[in-house]
């Protein structure tokens, strides 16, 4: 069509809206094309279209084949324009209609009953049906508005946007279209029908029936497969066959073996992995040589590649090619932090072959060990072992081991730090609050056994202090006991400043959840304190009246009696004690 001739007005606002994006090669023309449902004004637009030089023109064409054939009232549309593409020798066109045809056809299992006269009973068996509604979920409604209120018996009965005996013969014309390609213009069939299979997806495959639903693929890979049978409504098994033995056999062999460059471009560019596999199976059969070219730097992008199949191949050619220890560490780093989970384990035995532990430095170690996934963990663990902090930055980097992510190593990571701090020549015994800060309860105990094991730290009275102000119970409550064997032991109270005390008391007692054994022990030292200390009596007693309203029996008569005891040593605070206890009467 010239670019100065315009398509007829219709009369129709909406049509003649789209015919001007159309005109104007707009992108939005497809989805405004496809909510049209004036199946008498998009007959005669199928010549308009296609005999439309412009390359806007064709880049609309295309994309509009590529959706789901399922826009309803385009039958005619959809005919004319694969009756065009037919006698044009359209090989992209065509390449479109075969993808989507196949599209069109989704068959299910299901179970029906048979009679059995032998048995005079029905019986259950399984069976495989076409559903009529394929070409349109549920989710398509939109497109046809009013037009689907007027059509709704239509629609429920799936008899658009073509019948079930319509989809399977068009779909078998497609693939005629490629097997006369292939007998009379055999230069142009392996690029035709490659431009095809880069069409199919992952969603096109999705099991084994997927698979044999698409009619045209099927022929194009395994035509000759002895595990397939052809029928006139589509691929089965056959009899002596099973899926897993599916091996690659394709239409045209002698075609596909001229050269391996199509089948390593539908590797490397394939969306559907059974079509992946099935180059690189006829890679490995007949081109072996063309898969040991691929460059060192390709296999280590094929590693992170969304294509699953392009990822096994490259680990498979990496554990056998040499030259990894020329690969910085750096890129190692980088390529183990983004490629699938499942590959890790691989990658890393991989990369512990190929690199040493001197090639990698302490930070990155340290990163590594830090990660997630147990690989890494393990292997940056691994690049660990034997190396020293030699700078401030280093040392600072092994407290960052008390956030490591990998559960099951995390333990054993802080206990490697802890042994590698003690023998720093400037040890500082603020180090074990760092792990008893930590908010991992594994990390906070293995502080504490560090602290328990090192005198130095054990001794400095700054730390005993700042883990007064600890937020986890189950070094509180450790705190308490200390307390408690010291009180017995007469040692006092010295190492620890009366305001941090009197708050890790508060802390214990006012945890409604925890520590319930040691609350006895903090009513008992609170009271010693009181006794031994009357001019804090304004700061503990109301501790000591919290706790002896949330206790019972023993220990609320034993508190008691220290208060009576207090007052009696004290009359001079008697007013005090008044006040803090309201509930009390005083004889």
């Amino acid at each position: 069509m010239a670019k100065d001739k315009k398509p007829p007005s219709t009369g129709d606002s909406n049509w003649d809206r789209t015919m001007r994006l159309f005109q104007t090669g707009s992108p939005e023309f497809v989805e405004a094309v496809r909510q049209r449902v004036n199946a008498v004004a998009l007959a005669p637009f199928a010549d308009t279209w296609y005999k439309d030089s412009r390359v806007e023109a064709r880049k609309l064409l295309l994309t509009y084949l590529e959706q789901p054939l399922n826009a309803a009232r385009h039958e005619p549309l959809v005919k004319r324009l694969f009756k065009f593409a037919d006698n044009a020798g359209d090989d992209a066109v065509m390449a479109r209609f075969l993808v989507g045809l196949d599209r069109t056809i989704r068959r299910k299992r299901g179970t029906t009953s048979r009679w059995d006269p032998r048995s005079r009973s029905y019986e259950s068996i399984e069976i495989i049906y076409t559903p009529a509604d394929t070409t349109l979920s549920r989710d398509d409604r939109f497109y046809l508005g009013s037009w689907f209120v007027q059509n709704r018996e239509k629609f429920t009965q799936g008899k658009f946007l073509f019948s079930i005996p319509t989809r399977h013969y068009l779909r078998r014309r497609a693939w005629r279209y490629f097997r006369k390609l292939g007998k009379k213009h055999p230069d142009r069939y392996i690029s035709g029908v490659c431009t095809a299979l880069k069409l199919y997806t992952d969603a096109d495959v999705p099991d084994g029936l997927g698979l044999l639903d698409n009619w045209g693929l099927v022929h194009i890979l395994f035509h000759h497969s002895p595990a397939l049978e052809s029928r006139p409504v589509g691929w089965f098994v056959s009899e002596s066959g099973t899926l897993p033995q599916l091996q690659p056999d394709p239409m045209y062999r002698k075609l596909w073996l001229r050269s391996p460059e199509p089948i390593f471009d539908l590797l490397v560019h394939g969306k559907c992995r059974p079509v992946c596999l099935w180059a690189a199976k006829m890679l490995r059969q007949h081109f072996p040589d063309r898969l040991s070219r691929v460059s060192l730097d390709e296999l280590l992008d094929w590693l992170v590649s969304n294509n699953s199949v392009l990822n096994d191949l490259a680990l498979e050619q990496l554990e056998r090619a040499g030259g990894l220890e020329s690969v910085p560490v750096e890129k190692w780093l980088k390529l183990m932090e983004t490629a699938r989970p499942d590959l890790l384990d691989r990658i890393c035995e991989m990369v512990e072959r190929a690199v040493k532990p001197v090639q990698v430095s302490f930070t990155d170690a340290v990163r590594l060990a830090m990660q997630r996934p147990v690989p890494l963990a393990r292997l940056g663990m691994a690049f660990l072992t034997g190396k020293k902090p030699t700078t401030t930055a280093e040392v600072q980097a092994l407290f960052g081991l008390r956030e490591a992510q990998a559960d099951p190593l995390r333990a054993d990571l802080v206990r490697w730090a802890c042994g590698v701090l003690t023998e720093r020549p400037e040890f500082q015994p603020q180090w074990v609050l760092e792990f008893l800060d930590s908010r991992n309860e594994d990390v906070r105990e293995i502080g504490w056994e560090w602290l328990q094991t090192d005198a130095r730290a054990r001794e400095d009275v700054g730390v005993w202090q700042r883990m007064l102000e600890s937020p986890y119970d189950n070094i509180r409550l450790r705190l308490i006991g200390i307390l408690e064997e010291q009180a017995k032991e007469r040692t006092g109270l010295a190492r620890f400043s009366p305001e941090n005390v009197r708050f890790l008391w508060a802390t214990v007692l006012l945890n409604i959840t925890r520590g319930s054994k040691a609350k006895p022990f903090v009513v008992r030292q609170i009271m010693e304190r009181v006794v031994t200390h009357p001019d804090e009596a304004s700061e503990l007693l109301p501790i000591i009246a919290v706790a002896l309203r949330s206790s019972r029996g023993p220990e609320f008569r034993a508190g008691l009696a220290g208060v009576a005891a207090f007052v009696e040593r004290n009359p001079a605070r008697k007013g005090l004690v008044e006040a803090v206890f309201p509930e009390l009467s005083w004889s």
